[in-house]
């Protein structure tokens, strides 16, 4: 491993994939007006592209609290502002590089009080890891409380060229459409990659 190789994540952007501009100082509302419009053309329904803008100007800040190193938003179903999230982070590994170490490294940098846990060990292109996936009961609305499940898959990898551990995580509150969501993260788990950076 040469210190002075720099290297580059990159992820699979299926059809459906937004970009979120995490860590650009961007003004959310007026973003995601412009991404709804792209994603969905101008001539789309107004009712849609509101919809569909406070979707994504709610899950670009909620991304930006979490700080990853890049997010997305996947569109389910633009027509009813249905919504995945999907981000990857870069952890420093120190003390966290085996596999059996990687569960701890998740509960210390994304705490979680789930209803239902599993856990399995994998071997992506990108490196070995585990994948971890939960439900969660989150509390939502500032007024009037309730609960709403949330499901996420998470998998944290360890890539040979660097001493940095790669996050993965998918979110979605949309339970119907989990199945397809489980298979996407798994797809985006495998397109995983770290790219050498070529001067000039």
């Amino acid at each position: 491993m040469s210190d002075d190789v720099a290297w580059q994540c990159l992820i699979a952007e299926p059809e459906g994939s937004i970009r979120l501009p995490v860590g650009q100082d961007a003004e959310f509302g007026e973003w995601s007006k412009q991404a709804a419009r792209n994603h969905l053309g101008a001539d789309a329904p107004r009712s849609e592209l509101r919809e569909l803008a406070s979707s994504l100007a709610r899950v670009a800040a909620t991304a930006e609290l979490g700080d990853p190193t890049f997010a997305y938003a996947f569109v389910i179903d633009a027509a009813k502002a249905l919504t995945a999230v999907y981000e990857v982070h870069d952890y420093d590994g120190d003390g966290y590089r085996s596999v059996d170490r990687l569960q701890d490294l998740l509960a210390d940098v994304l705490p979680s009080s789930p209803e239902r846990r599993s856990v399995t060990e994998v071997n992506l292109p990108v490196g070995p890891g585990v994948r971890v996936q939960e439900l969660l009961s989150v509390e939502t609305g500032s007024l009037f409380k309730k609960k709403t499940m949330t499901e996420t898959v998470t998998y944290a990898v360890i890539p040979p060229q660097v001493d940095n551990i790669l996050v993965l995580r998918m979110t979605w509150t949309n339970l119907v459409f989990g199945e397809a969501l489980l298979e996407l993260a798994q797809t985006l788990a495998e397109s995983l990659e770290l790219a050498e950076i070529k001067e000039g």
